[in-house]
């Protein structure tokens, strides 16, 4: 860092200012790093694909059976992976540096009341219930099958 001259503003005290940046510098990662951020990204697009192909069969025998059971697994299946990729981001900025807790804390508790809500919105629109279930399998499917990709990654490592 360049040390700056002091600035002497004419009604107040002068200032010794002591660091300036100015933009934000690159980080340097190192090899082994890089992998792994690498091989976070891939698992989260690989997470993205799996839960649609896990959960399409499972829309359509739903959709036979009951179509508004269908709606709420596959709307349950989506708004999961968009949550889970929403969280991941959020936790990725705050890491960076670039977000601050209170701001990483409210848009949780935003998510939180939108999946709990919506479900039940459609539900009692629809006046099926037991269709809330469904919902929230489909929500958490991302997340499991994310949890179960990151073991077995750890696995092979060792």
């Amino acid at each position: 860092m360049k040390r700056l001259p002091d600035i002497v503003v004419p009604t107040l005290l002068p200032i010794n200012v002591e660091e300036v940046t100015t933009a934000h510098e690159p980080k340097q990662i190192s090899a082994g790093a890089s992998a792994e951020l690498l091989a976070y990204h891939a698992r989260k697009r690989l997470i993205c694909v799996r839960t649609l192909i896990f959960l399409a069969p499972l829309v359509a025998l739903a959709a036979l059976r009951d179509p508004v059971a269908s709606v709420q697994l596959a709307l349950g299946g989506g708004l999961g992976v968009l949550n889970m990729l929403a969280v991941m981001r959020q936790n990725e900025r705050l890491v960076e540096g670039r977000s601050s807790r209170a701001v990483f804390v409210l848009n949780a508790q935003v998510r939180v009341f939108a999946v709990g809500i919506l479900p039940a919105a459609v539900a009692f629109r629809l006046g099926q219930f037991w269709t809330v279930g469904l919902y929230f399998l489909g929500f958490f499917l991302p997340l499991a099958l994310y949890a179960i990709e990151y073991r077995r990654s750890i696995q092979r490592k060792l």
